[in-house]
Parts: C-alpha cells; sequence; structure tokens
C-alpha cells in the first residue's frame, strides 16, 4: 500500500485538532443534508413533528456507533478506515411491506434479521474473490459516483412546484460548485480541507440573499429547540415471519453496497491498488450488520457505507481515520439538537445538489480507472456492460419486472445491489470454460515477437491480468527467447520451445521449457566498457534485464529439459 499523492492526512495519521473539528463539521453537514430520507420515510408514513425528530435522532445515534465501529477495526469487526454510513431508500420497501402487515414495529425488528444476515454474509465474502474482480468492483464504484451524480442534477434540475427550474437557482448552484472547484484545484493549504464546507456556506448565503430561504422554514427554524432527548424504540420491536425473505434480501443488498463503498475507498488510499482486500471488507460488513443489529434495538433508520463521504474524503484529502472519533462525536451533539437538524432540512436542493455533483466526479472516475486496470476479453466486457445498460434503463425495467413478477419487487428495490447482483452472476457464468493454465509451442526457426505478445496478451484478456504485468510478461518473454537462440543454449535437436501461463489470485507466471542448457541470469546490469570487449555481456545484459523485469525468477531442470519460471506480481 503506497500513500496518495493527493492526500495530506493518510489512514493512521492524526490531523490537528482544528483541522480534525473543521473536516468533521465538512463530513457531519454531508450526512445531515442525507436526512432527506428520514423525512421522506416520516411524510409517507404521516408521522408528526415530534416522530420525525426522534427517528433523526436515533439515526444520528446508530450512524455514530456504525462509523466507531468501522474505523476502530478490532476484534474482526470494522475495516479500520473512516467510512461513515448515509441514509438509504433500499430499506424503506421492507418499512412499506411492514406497515401493510405487522406495522412498524414488526419493520424495524425485522432490520435485526438484516443485520444478522449482514453478519452470516460477511463470513463467505472472501469465497467472492473470483467473481467480485477488480472491474466489477470499478463498476460499483462506477455506480456510487453516478447515483450521487444524478441526485445532484435532480436536485438542481426538479422543484417542488413543478415550475421548473430558474436561471437564479441554476446560477446558485453553479456559483457553489465553482468555490468547491476553485477551492479543490487551484487553492494551495488549509483551505483545500474545507473546500465543501466553503462552497456550502457560499451557496447558503446566496440562498439567502435570492429569497430562496421561505419565511416559513426559518420559522420552524427559530421555534425549533436547542436540546432534547430522544425516545427511544418509540414504535417497538416486533419479529414477522412473512417479512423473512425480505429482510434478508435487503442485507444481502446493503451488504453488496457496503461492499463497493469499501472498495471504492481502498482505491481512494492505495496509490498502488490493483485488487481488492477481502479479508478487510468482510470485517467492515460485519460491522455494518452490527450496527443493523443496534438500529433495530432503537428504532433508527438504517442507513449504508457512504460512497459520498469517502468521496468526500478524498476530495478533502484526509482519510484519517481518526477523524470517525470527531465525526462521530458531533452527530451525537447533533442528535440531542433538533434545532439543527431542521436546519439541515431548510437547506436549499440546489446548494445540496452542486455538493453531490461535485463528490460524483471523484467516485466516478474513480471506477473508470479501476475497470481500465484490467485487461477486458468479450466474455468481461459482456460482464460489465450489460449490468451499466440495465443501470441506465433501471427505471423501465424494474416497473416492467414487478408487472410481470409481482416476486420481484422483494429484489429489485435497490436499484445499486439489482445491478451489482447481475454482474456477479454474468461473471460467475463466463467463467466457465476458462483455464487457469494454457501452453503453446513455439517453433524456434519460425517464432516472431508478435507471435508471442498476442498469445500471452489474449490470455491477459481472458483472466483479466493488469496491463502492467503483462507488458513486462511480454518484454520478459521474449527476452528469454533471444537469450536462448542468440547464445547457443538450445540443444542441437531443439526445434521447439513450450510456454506455460499460469494466473492465481496474486501471481501470473511464465514457464518457458526447451531442451538445452539452463541459463545464469545475472542481477548485475554490465558496464559500457563490459559491452564492448566482453564478448558475454550481452548474455549478461539479458539476464539482467529478465531478472529486473520479472518479480521472480528461478531455474531448474526437469529430466531432459531445462525450465525458466518467471514471475510477475498482479
Amino acid at each position: 500500500m503506497r500513500r496518495p499523492d493527493t492526500l495530506l492526512y493518510w489512514i493512521d495519521e492524526v490531523p490537528p485538532a482544528r483541522f480534525a473539528l473543521g473536516l468533521a463539521l465538512q463530513q457531519a453537514a454531508f450526512l445531515g443534508a442525507l436526512m432527506a430520507v428520514p423525512a421522506l420515510f416520516a411524510r409517507t408514513t404521516g408521522m408528526d413533528h415530534i416522530q420525525f425528530l426522534n427517528l433523526a435522532a436515533c439515526s444520528l445515534i446508530y450512524s455514530a456507533a456504525a462509523l466507531l465501529l468501522q474505523s476502530l477495526g478490532r476484534f474482526g469487526i470494522g475495516a479500520g478506515i473512516f467510512l461513515p454510513v448515509q441514509g438509504t431508500t433500499s430499506v424503506l420497501p421492507i418499512l412499506a411491506l411492514a406497515t401493510a402487515t405487522s406495522g412498524l414495529p414488526g419493520g424495524f425488528g425485522m432490520f435485526g434479521i438484516c443485520g444478522l444476515s449482514m453478519i452470516i454474509f460477511s463470513f463467505i465474502i472472501r469465497r467472492l474473490k473470483a467473481i467480485f474482480t477488480v472491474e466489477v468492483a470499478g463498476l460499483a464504484m462506477l455506480l456510487i459516483g453516478s447515483g450521487i451524480g444524478v441526485i445532484g442534477l435532480k436536485l438542481i434540475f426538479s422543484v417542488d412546484d413543478g415550475a421548473g427550474p430558474s436561471p437564479q437557482r441554476i446560477g446558485i448552484a453553479a456559483a457553489t460548485l465553482a468555490v468547491m472547484v476553485i477551492c479543490n484545484v487551484w487553492v494551495k493549504g488549509t483551505l483545500r480541507l474545507f473546500a465543501t464546507v466553503t462552497g456550502l456556506g457560499v451557496g447558503l448565503l446566496l440562498s439567502f440573499a435570492a429569497g430562496i430561504v421561505l419565511p416559513s422554514d426559518l420559522a420552524v427554524f427559530n421555534n425549533a429547540s436547542f436540546f432534547r432527548l430522544p425516545s427511544l424504540q418509540q414504535f417497538g420491536w416486533q419479529f414477522d415471519p412473512d417479512l423473512l425473505v425480505p429482510a434478508i434480501v435487503t442485507g444481502f443488498s446493503l451488504s453488496l453496497t457496503s461492499m463497493g463503498v469499501q472498495i471504492a475507498a481502498q482505491r481512494f488510499n492505495d496509490a498502488d491498488f490493483s485488487r481488492p482486500d477481502f479479508e478487510s471488507i468482510g470485517r467492515g460488513v460485519r460491522a455494518e450488520g452490527l450496527a443493523q443489529i443496534f438500529a433495530s434495538a432503537i428504532n433508527a433508520l438504517p442507513m449504508v457505507a457512504s460512497g459520498g463521504a469517502a468521496s468526500l474524503a478524498l476530495a478533502s484529502g484526509c482519510t484519517s481515520r481518526h477523524l470517525a472519533a470527531w465525526t462521530a462525536g458531533l452527530l451525537l451533539v447533533i442528535a440531542l439538537c433538533p434545532k439543527i437538524i431542521v436546519a439541515w432540512m431548510i437547506l436549499p436542493p440546489e446548494v445540496l445538489g452542486a455538493l453531490f455533483l461535485f463528490l460524483s466526479s471523484f467516485a466516478t472516475i474513480g471506477g473508470i480507472q479501476m475497470i481500465g486496470l484490467r485487461m477486458l476479453d468479450n466474455r468481461r466486457t459482456l460482464a460489465i456492460g450489460i449490468p451499466m445498460l440495465v443501470f441506465l434503463t433501471y427505471g423501465d425495467i424494474r416497473e416492467s419486472l414487478d408487472n410481470m413478477l409481482p416476486v420481484a419487487r422483494y429484489f429489485d428495490f435497490s436499484q445499486f445491489a439489482l445491478v451489482l447482483t447481475l454482474a456477479v452472476i454474468l461473471q460467475s457464468i463466463f467463467r466457465i470454460g476458462i483455464g487457469r493454465r494454457t501452453r503453446r509451442v513455439f517453433t524456434v526457426a519460425s517464432t516472431h515477437f508478435d507471435e508471442m505478445i498476442e498469445f500471452i496478451e489474449s490470455q491477459g484478456r481472458i483472466w483479466g491480468a493488469r496491463h502492467e504485468s503483462i507488458k513486462r510478461a511480454e518484454l520478459a518473454s521474449w527476452q528469454t527467447f533471444e537469450l536462448l537462440m542468440d547464445n547457443h543454449m538450445l540443444a542441437d535437436d531443439c526445434e521447439t520451445v513450450e510456454i506455460e501461463t499460469k494466473l492465481d489470485e496474486h501471481n501470473l507466471t511464465i514457464f518457458v521449457r526447451y531442451k538445452g542448457t539452463l541459463s545464469e541470469l545475472s542481477n548485475r546490469r554490465p558496464s559500457a566498457e563490459e559491452m564492448i570487449e566482453d564478448v558475454d555481456a550481452p548474455r549478461h545484459m539479458a539476464g539482467y534485464l529478465i531478472n529486473r523485469l520479472a518479480d521472480g525468477v528461478r531455474t531448474r531442470t526437469v529430466g531432459n529439459q531445462a525450465e525458466l519460471r518467471l514471475t510477475f506480481k498482479d
């Protein structure tokens, strides 16, 4: 793992208190803006103002607990990174089903089953290494970024009165976004850490000046109290067997979302990222599962790992897990202050839209980069391309599925989980017939460089290997081929050289087998004088280049054949 150049404070680095408090405020401002999900649920169920404040406060308390569990990473629970949770509409369908059967107590009770299913799923995540590949992880990251961006654009261009967006509102959104971009790109120093909160402040001031914040909103804010202890378990807790399958499916959906966001966070924290760490992901999903059980116990609305918060941490240049304690503390304070909760609700949508649009860029481009890390053949292209098209047409597909198969509503309620599940299923199907070892015999007299390149590249595309690993393997293999031919190391009756390729979870291995003498590979580069005077210098140079290109080199004799094994970290 190597620290990215864009980060000012890395995972285990401790930012100064004055910076940590400002960064925590920035994160809390973003996460609080996503309290719109509890507000939506409160409106659809007819909750009064006090019930909504209780629901919001309990959700914030649960959010703080989840953040601390995730960051501590102790006793096999938590990924040990800064990864907040945010409100998600994925949990609303099970509450809607509960309302029609056992009521809200059944819905909140079954959230405990969601958490339990996440914990069980966390122990089998390691078995998904072969199918939850880097390109699938990149798709997950791309979906997270695209989803945030779509929400941002809808907030900017959609208004409640149906009159359409006004130039004034779009101008405020543009100004808010411009301030964030300027602070992040052109401003040097500590102000870059607070690019988003600076933009939000400017957007809020412009909204006040333009009269977009209504007097009725201000009246609600003024009437809200500064301190209030929330009422825990205001709806109660009940087990509803009819909701068992939807609860398990919801837990699986939240687990997939958590996996995608954690992979994005790993990518943000490692400049040399090449593949997901599934051990860490399993611990992270386990922490969220325990937090979901806690949410069920206090009647909080469960949340999911926040791709936006991870993107915000990257944009601000601080991914330190020590920021979790500051952010969790602020969330707990806000849970006891209804006035701040109400303030979130009156934040203009165009200001929030600019924030979401700004954050979406980091996750979206990061996902594209992750997909581009690997070589893709037709199978892998289809496994990524088809789910992406489903993502783009989700609304129509979901409506058709629900009309055709009523049971589909238990599985297609989450756009992210549906698309990611489809990608994993296609990846599993397309693995059929793919061998992990391939052999090919090359004729010594007629083999050309392009022939060998085509063979190794075709294997790289099938396996989804990294471009860098394949390029080094190509050059080292051809250098080996030339070493054997130019230095008379092949037996007189040897007309062919066999090349075998093998890919496991971490390494690409090239076996070169031939009849002849073993090659002695030099670890030292010949000097300029040796290249002129020593007839063996070209052979030493070839051996030196092979050693430099490969991460591991071994030679041995098998029967009457010599074997050279080259290993490349993938």
